[in-house]
């Protein structure tokens, strides 16, 4: 396959959360283009699984669609988080009230990878045990408990429209139905 050469980027917006750069390319055939990238910080996301076997998701508001959405917690990595376990850990403890003795990694994904960088580690945890709830202040979040074939069904009629939440409940429907294997 042929390749792409990177000539340069140009920063053209900086905000607290993102960069926009105008990214310069040589093509495979020669031409020069411009590509517009946003480079992130990244963040890490938790599928929380309470005792009775409910998936514990959040709604709160986001303003790139202007509407109230189902997701899993999650966050931006922050400067003093070695991992993304350890944001996932901040984000399970801050949105929904609970720690985990431990975290199962699940995946690394881009999720909107023709235009940015940002990269969001997926965790699972159960064996949940409640803390003191503590979203940053701009956050009103609700807790709500579903169980999988609700989310599953929530995601067929769009009322779950989150990526990162769509791709946790499929990666655990497919580890249960591996257990039932």
């Amino acid at each position: 396959m042929a390749r792409y050469k990177k000539l340069g980027e140009h920063l053209a917006y900086k905000s607290k959360l993102v960069e926009l750069y105008e990214d310069h390319l040589m093509l495979p055939d020669g031409r020069e283009v411009v590509y517009d990238l946003i480079k992130h910080s990244g963040g890490a996301a938790v599928l929380p699984i309470d005792e009775d076997g409910k998936l514990v998701l959040i709604r709160q508001y986001r303003n790139s669609v202007d509407d109230e959405v189902y997701e899993i917690p999650a966050g931006l990595k922050e400067p003093d988080d070695l991992s993304g376990e350890a944001c996932a850990r901040r984000e399970l403890a801050e949105e929904v009230g609970y720690t985990a003795d431990k975290l199962q990694f699940v995946a690394e994904v881009y999720g909107c990878i023709g235009v940015s960088n940002e990269k969001t580690a997926i965790y699972y945890a159960d064996h949940l045990t409640p803390c003191d709830k503590n979203p940053d202040p701009e956050e009103y979040i609700e807790i709500f408990r579903f169980d999988l074939d609700t989310v599953l069904d929530m995601i067929r009629s769009k009322k779950i429209i989150d990526g990162k939440t769509v791709i946790a409940a499929l990666y655990y429907k497919a580890m249960q139905n591996q257990k039932e294997d």
